[in-house]
């Protein structure tokens, strides 16, 4: 419970500053500050606004007493922010209000307490991450801020809410579950929205009946339900996103029409698809144990079960680091360890291989496997990447349309090497992957072959470093035109700092592209240069239509081109329209053919449309160098084609991409090139030309 951490009482304090720094600027242009308190600093002018604003006047005289005044009237508030952070250097917060979910006064306003006190750190973190979109972006309007900061205060605060509500924070009754029946449906039906002859998601016709010590796959295409099953079972979906549910649905005995998901923690455990934006505590000990914290379970008792499970799982070595300081594997293993931490009968996992690294891949799997078939759990898994699934599973879901299919184990022996269960019954377009991909991509190859040796891009001597971490280091290595380069390497090899490096240098002449500083472009002429699409891509969606978002990416184009050869587009001024551009990418004939899609809001796409939309915004610019981070996360076999596509239509004549990834099949059909990280360095240096 007491620890002492600088961190929390630093940001307490850069947050105090800033609240009286902003209190004074608002004085100032609401009606100046300190009229007729003494010698005027400022003299500016009396701006009266017209209509039924008539009674608001901005700026005014300027005085020291007055700017004093505004400074002083902020400084109670500055003080309260203060002492709570001085309070959460010396004591765990969010421990002692988990611990007064249980019991007295705090029981009935804990969870929203808890939620503020995690969700602050995470509005600091959506500030820096928006300024670094903005930067990527080239836009300057301080306004741009606005809503992805909102957006994703939002995001945690629900996930973090739903993840609560699964380990039962201020459940008001304990649920006994029954081992032998983990799950039942019959002639259930789930539905979003409007009714199913109109608007709006629906899964019909659902009859399923999963066994104690199996595990079972859930696959289909990327927006086709497997989160919204995973969650029909773990009672999210009715309690939680008020979706609506016909039929019968039991979860180890309980009625989960009228079960809420805290009332069932104690069997139930769940794996979300973001681990970590529904991290509830600040130490991996605390993020394990924190399912029976809630229920007051002694503290030596919480210890010795979070110290059995993390052996389980073999990641003893982490209990006492940070939460923060894990990588995408490592937080993956302790959101596990989390949601096992009460023995559950059913566990219910969303897409854990996503973020993760070939050997991280193969520890989730045989965890997961274990759980099954040694402990006897019964597992759900929804996912896209299915090959390392092949050989455990007991039985398939797959989602069809509105329609749930089952196949038994000896179904996936029918898919052939590298295929992808989504894409089962289905027809993929000519331009997904497999061999169209891997004969274009030789077809790039033998292009480069007539390019001059003139290097495109030249990456010199680059390194970064992350507080006291050297992350990237000394990195050199020269990309000609044509080329699709892969970025290769474990999770925390330093890739996806080294992509940001070079799309926003920080030294001079360590990224030299078509001639030019990368350091010494401005914003906006750099972007025709070198444009990065970062892995978590929705950062870099500001507004509330994708209409508006094209707009937006056409406003910040209108400066002189970089150069004057276009990689994604001619010269004519339909390809230059992002929403065209996006259309395309799509693949669709014409863009007025995607008019549906842009009055939605970005985050109602499915993540292949949204990473389009987004890879649409940075090629608009046409640079020289496209960087693309993880480009087929959280992907089906369909939309991995059209990003395939993308990135093939990128890498032109007299332009290059270079995507980190972690997938082996995507980067072998689709890189002319393969670059290999390790610890911050290329596995072998490159010389390059001075």
């Amino acid at each position: 419970m007491f620890r002492l951490r600088l961190a929390p009482l630093r940001a307490a304090v850069v947050l105090a500053v800033s609240f009286v720094l902003l209190r004074v600027v608002y004085r100032v242009v609401f009606g100046g500050a300190g009229a007729g308190l003494g010698p005027v600093l400022l003299d500016l002018p009396k701006l009266r606004l017209d209509g039924p604003f008539s009674h608001i006047t901005l700026l005014g005289p300027v005085t020291l007493a007055g700017l004093g005044n505004a400074a002083q009237s902020a400084l109670p508030v500055a003080a309260v922010i203060v002492f709570f952070g001085l309070l959460n250097a010396v004591i765990n917060v969010q421990a002692l209000f988990a611990r007064g979910a249980g019991r007295g006064p705090l029981r009935a306003i804990s969870r929203s307490l808890v939620i503020a006190w995690a969700t602050f750190p995470a509005l600091l973190e959506s500030v820096r991450r928006v300024r670094v979109a903005r930067s990527l972006r080239g836009e300057r309007s301080i306004a741009s801020l606005l809503v992805p900061i909102f957006e994703q205060t939002i995001e945690r605060a629900l996930a973090l809410a739903a993840s609560m509500e699964t380990r039962g924070f201020a459940a008001t009754r304990v649920v006994t579950g029954v081992c032998e029946a983990p799950v039942v449906l019959r002639n259930a039906g789930l539905k979003f929205g409007a009714a199913p002859d109109k608007t709006g998601w629906h899964l019909d016709g659902l009859n399923v009946t999963l066994k104690p010590a199996t595990l079972t796959v859930i696959v289909g295409a990327t927006g086709s339900g497997k989160t919204s099953l995973l969650h029909s079972m773990s009672g999210l979906f009715q309690h939680f996103y008020d979706g609506t549910q016909q039929g019968h649905i039991d979860v180890a005995g309980a009625d989960r029409a009228c079960t809420p998901p805290r009332d069932t923690a104690g069997f139930v455990g769940l794996v979300a698809q973001n681990v970590r934006l529904g991290f509830a505590a600040e130490t991996v000990h605390d993020e394990i144990g924190f399912a029976l914290a809630v229920r007051n379970v002694a503290a030596p008792i919480v210890h010795a079960r979070v110290l059995e499970v993390a052996a389980r799982l073999k990641i003893e070595h982490l209990v006492d680091r940070p939460i923060e300081q894990l990588s995408a594997g490592e937080a993956s293993l302790v959101a596990i360890a989390a949601a096992l931490v009460n023995h559950p009968i059913l566990l219910l996992v969303d897409e854990p291989l996503a973020d993760l690294d070939t050997a991280a891949r193969d520890r989730v799997c045989t965890v997961l496997g274990q759980l099954a078939h040694e402990a006897g759990v019964c597992v759900v898994i929804a996912e896209h990447n299915t090959r390392e699934f092949a050989t455990i599973a007991d039985a398939w879901l797959q989602i069809r349309g509105s329609r749930l299919h089952q196949f038994s184990a000896e179904f996936s022996t029918t898919m052939t090497p590298g295929s992808d269960a989504d894409s089962w019954g289905t027809t993929l377009p000519s331009s997904g992957s497999g061999p169209g991909i891997a004969a274009a991509a030789q077809g790039a190859t033998r292009d480069i072959g007539a390019v001059p040796a003139v290097a495109l891009a030249s990456i010199r001597r680059l390194s970064v470093r992350h507080k006291t971490n050297l992350v990237v280091n000394d990195v050199s290595f020269e990309v000609q035109a044509g080329e699709l380069v892969a970025l290769r390497g474990s999770n925390g090899a330093g890739k996806s700092s080294l992509l940001r490096a070079i799309a926003l240098p920080t030294a001079a002449d360590t990224v030299i592209v078509g001639g030019h500083d990368a350091r010494s472009l401005k914003r906006r002429t750099r972007r025709h240069a070198v444009a990065l699409v970062p892995e978590n891509f929705d950062d870099l969606l500001f507004a509330i239509t994708v209409a508006e978002e094209c707009r937006r990416a056409d406003r910040t184009l209108r400066e002189p081109n970089f150069r004057h050869a276009s990689p994604a587009a001619t010269d004519t001024d339909t390809e230059r329209n992002t929403a065209a551009l996006f259309a395309h990418l799509l693949g669709f004939n014409a863009p007025a053919d995607a008019a549906r899609l842009l009055q939605r809001h970005p985050r109602d796409l499915s993540a292949g449309e949204r990473l389009c939309l987004v890879m649409a915004i940075q090629l608009a610019a046409r640079p020289a160098l496209l960087l693309v981070d993880e480009p087929t996360r959280g992907l089906d076999q369909v939309a991995r084609a059209l990003v395939s596509a993308a990135l093939l239509t990128a890498a032109g004549a007299a332009s290059a991409v270079i995507f980190a990834t972690h997938d082996d099949d995507f980067a072998q059909d689709l890189a002319t090139r393969t670059l290999r990280m390790q610890a911050g360095r290329l596995a072998a240096p490159i010389e390059v030309r001075s």
